[in-house]
């Protein structure tokens, strides 16, 4: 169990990219209230609200993309996976059997 000590040792830390998370939803919701208070078509207003929150996530996978080591969720064995042909077999007493 982690035990936090001091802000410089926290667990959590802010980047970049909790704050495009956080900026992510709120042209939309400037989209909605605009449209609401005003006589401004609402369909308009939300997808004008709906279009500057694409370029934040569009900014955010492209531009400011992380760009630190990448993690791999399986060692990586060396071992080839086997073929289609390689995966059909038969066994010991002549079944067939399919293999992953």
């Amino acid at each position: 169990m982690r035990k936090r000590t001091s802000h410089s040792d926290s667990i959590v830390s802010e980047t970049r990219y909790d704050f495009i998370l956080a900026v992510l939803p709120l042209p939309l919701f400037v989209g909605v209230t605009v449209g609401a208070l005003t006589g401004q078509p609402l369909s308009l207003t939300t997808g004008a609200g709906g279009f500057v929150s694409a370029l934040v996530l569009a900014y955010g996978l492209f531009v400011a993309a992380p760009t630190g080591s990448i993690r791999r969720s399986t060692p990586d064995t060396g071992l080839e996976t086997p073929s289609e042909s390689d995966r059909d077999g038969t066994t010991a007493s002549g079944r067939r059997y399919r293999g992953i």
